[in-house]
């Protein structure tokens, strides 16, 4: 969200664009009976988040509240008066199991067990398959031969132009002539001549895809079993509350109208209660205030730069007063949206008594994504009134699982579906024009590289030796490689954050589903499918000097270094310390608010998204090309070994955490895992036609159980395989009310002002 600067003291909102969607700040949230959050109300009737010149020592203890670390349980703590966290903390210890971060919620856990798993698959692929295959190419003599490689290229000429005419494509190279190099030894190249060695090959891939359906099993059980043991530990809003999508406009009091229809009439008759309901409105005229603000504030910076640090120059005070004028203004429209009807955005947050009470609200309206399209076309109208569930007013009212109250984009919840597509549609406009220009990146560094190869093949048939134009083509062949290895740390990510936030999210866990699958895809295409598609098809170079195995080759070995590497030297905590030791040593001029001081003061953000991505990448290339460059697989088991340690230093150490994940973001990245069994197959097939011009009919199965496999609902699967008791919450909404850190009235921009100044009067 937008920062909004005219917040209470505690609670803060602390992000600046354009990392929007991922901006909230993560509450840590109480154990079961644990320590209450004591919060010092008298500190946030002093804190000004607009004041400048800042206070560096209250952002020295923001910066504390902020670490990741669990909170002393001690009385009377002190807190950051800007956010309302404890500063007195207690690190973890780096070799901690992932279960004691479950206080940042259940979505560490669950990441740090998804490495494992894809460790454990990656091991699986290399114990089944890739032993066996690095073995036998070993034991090949393909491309040591050079008499053999010659009379192949002439026994397979008249196969190479068949392929030509059945592809249209002008191949510069022929595919049989073999490179030589150290990866072709150790790839399938090396065995080009032996079919008896590539048909056990195959049958070895049926075996490795069963055990990985085994195995992902078992892996969504044991998924399952750290949520809910993480749920179970902790009290949070959402385990009593949901989420009503499509209610009606009304000229009655939205309150009262709900209260009455889910106490009455949600459950069959039951009667239940309701303990607090929280409306969505229209935030669009606040959030272009706010903006108006934070550029008033930068107009007021730049004046005490140009004009010296006089606070009580003339037009200083005249930006002053404006700004306390456009606070008032922003206070003035919160309330009028409170008030106002028309506002109102449809959507409310209603908590229960009790967590039995929300799982029958839950059970007893059900609602279909047919439903809502049929509605959507509708304007909002249910087609059928005998449709199960609650229908009003003509509208079915959809209910679902309330994300957690800081997992709430409010700046998007209240954004109608029509606008949510036109900005979907602009996002995969702008994300595939993108991918097309990688692709034409890496076609002219592929041209460029088969140019300088042919050059000097050319100068070595005429008895040439060139070392500066050797020297050429070696670092053009290798800049493919890097620049695909580099292109996906620094700048995939960075272009696929900008575009998701233009999809115009409702939450956070949404927004993290939404990048860690476009960036995964863009990810897979950039590192494998451009390549295939150059190689195999545009310069026609396979397994020779400085082609497709050649590249590849490079590829996995980089990818499964390099990003770990760079994730632990961390140019992003490099760079922020340097921001903050320029400020620092510059506090006579330094113009920062609060606000900002606060912020230059945290660690880096963290998104897990980000992390996901690279590891789906990394699964999905190996499975991909694990069979024709085996050697692959034993770089990413050790690339993923290295990528679980430094991340998990880098989240207790240098890392703030801004996002409050559920566990759909694990379950969806499961579900991409699981394509890593179509991609054995595709990756096969397209190896096999292209180079021997044959399918096998392992790798055909290999597809349609891929198929299958995806379309089966294996989360309902495992869950009848492997059940799991959850327990509800035996504390009711009142009882467990003053262990939250946070509720939806509190992070609502509407009401929070209101909330938090009742909350400081009581404490």
């Amino acid at each position: 969200m937008a920062s909004r600067f005219i917040q209470n003291s505690f609670h803060q909102q602390e992000s600046q664009r354009p990392s929007r969607a991922l901006s909230e700040h993560q509450k840590s949230r109480s154990e079961k009976g644990g320590q209450k959050v004591h919060h010092k109300s008298h500190a946030s009737h002093h804190y000004n988040p607009l004041v400048i010149p800042c206070d560096w020592v209250l952002a020295e203890n923001h910066a504390k509240a902020r670490r990741v670390a669990r909170e002393l349980e001690v009385e009377n703590q002190s807190t950051c008066p800007c956010c309302g966290y404890s500063i007195e903390r207690t690190d973890l210890e780096f070799d901690c199991d992932p279960l004691e971060m479950k206080f940042l919620g259940s979505g560490f856990p669950l990441f740090y067990m998804f490495i494992k798993y894809c460790i454990f698959i990656l091991v699986e692929f290399w114990l089944l398959k890739g032993m066996f295959c690095l073995a036998t190419d070993l034991m090949g003599d393909y491309c040591y031969n050079q008499e053999k490689i010659k009379i192949q290229d002439q026994a397979h000429h008249s196969i190479h132009d068949h392929l030509n005419q059945q592809h249209h494509h002008k191949h510069k190279s022929d595919n049989s002539i073999c490179g030589g190099s150290l990866w072709h030894f150790v790839s399938l190249a090396n065995v080009y001549d032996r079919e008896d060695i590539r048909n056990l090959q195959s049958n070895l891939s049926l075996v490795v895809v069963f055990a990985n359906m085994v195995s992902f099993l078992f892996f969504r059980k044991a998924q399952r079993s750290i949520d809910i043991e993480v749920d179970e530990s902790q009290l949070t809003p959402s385990d009593y509350t949901i989420c009503v999508k499509n209610i009606p406009k009304l000229n009655e009091d939205y309150k009262e109208v709900l209260k009455n229809i889910f106490q009455n009439y949600a459950a069959d008759g039951r009667e239940l209660s309701v303990t607090k309901i929280v409306l969505v409105y229209n935030l669009d005229e606040v959030i272009e205030l706010e903006e108006a603000l934070k550029e008033m504030i930068r107009e007021k910076q730049e004046y005490l730069l140009e004009n010296g640090m006089n606070f009580t120059d003339f037009k200083v005070k005249q930006l002053d007063e404006k700004l306390e004028s456009l606070e008032q203004k922003i206070h003035q429209k919160e309330h009028e949206l409170f008030i106002n009807k028309e506002k109102f955005a449809g959507i409310a947050f209603i908590s229960f008594l009790t967590e039995e009470m929300k799982q029958l609200v839950l059970q007893h309206n059900p609602h279909t994504s047919w439903e809502r399209i049929k509605a959507f076309f509708n304007h909002g109208l249910t087609g059928d009134v005998k449709e199960k569930g609650l229908i009003f007013e003509g509208h079915k009212l959809y209910v679902e699982e309330a994300p957690e109250p800081n997992d709430v984009d409010w700046e998007f919840i209240h954004i109608q579906t029509g606008q949510k597509v036109k900005a979907r549609v602009i996002a995969w406009s702008i994300s595939i024009s993108f991918m097309a220009g990688c692709f034409f990146l890496i076609w002219f560094l592929s041209e460029l590289a088969e140019r300088m190869n042919e050059q000097v093949e050319e100068q070595e048939k005429k008895g040439i030796k060139d070392s500066l134009t050797q020297t050429i083509a070696f670092l053009t062949s290798q800049s493919i490689s890097w620049t695909v290895v580099f292109f996906n740390k620094f700048v995939i990510g960075k272009v696929y954050h900008l575009i998701v936030d233009l999809e115009k999210i409702s939450n956070k866990t949404k927004f993290n589903i939404s990048f860690a699958r476009k960036q995964s895809v863009a990810l897979f295409i950039n590192t494998a499918l451009i390549s295939l598609v150059i190689d195999f098809y545009l310069t026609g170079n396979v397994i020779g000097k400085g082609g497709f195995i050649y590249n590849e080759s490079n590829v996995f070995l980089l990818n499964a270094f390099i990003p770990p590497i760079v994730w632990f030297v961390d140019p992003w905590s490099i760079q922020k310390d340097y921001q903050r030791q320029k400020q620092q040593k510059n506090v006579k001029n330094c113009v920062l608010t609060q606000q900002e001081a606060n912020e230059i003061m945290e660690m880096p953000d963290y998104s897990q998204a980000k992390r996901y991505g690279d590891i789906m990448k990394t699964m999905w290339f190996t499975f991909f090309y694990g069979d024709i460059i085996p050697l692959g697989i034993l770089f990413s088991i050790m690339g993923l070994t290295l990528y679980y340690f430094v991340d998990k230093y880098n989240v207790l150490r240098r890392r703030t955490i801004k996002e409050s994940l559920s566990k759909h973001l694990s379950i969806e990245m499961i579900e991409m895992l699981e394509l890593i069994i179509i991609f054995t197959g595709i990756g096969n097939t397209v190896v096999s036609s292209i180079l021997f011009g044959e399918v096998k009919w392992q790798d055909f199965i290999i597809i349609i159980i891929g198929v299958v496999y995806i379309l089966l609902p294996m989360e309902d699967i495992s869950s009848v395989l492997f059940p799991l008791e959850q327990k509800d919450e035996v504390q009711t909404y009142y009882e467990a009310e003053e262990y939250f850190n946070t509720d939806y009235d509190r992070e609502n921009p509407v009401t929070r002002r209101e909330i938090l100044h009742e909350i400081a009067k009581k404490k």
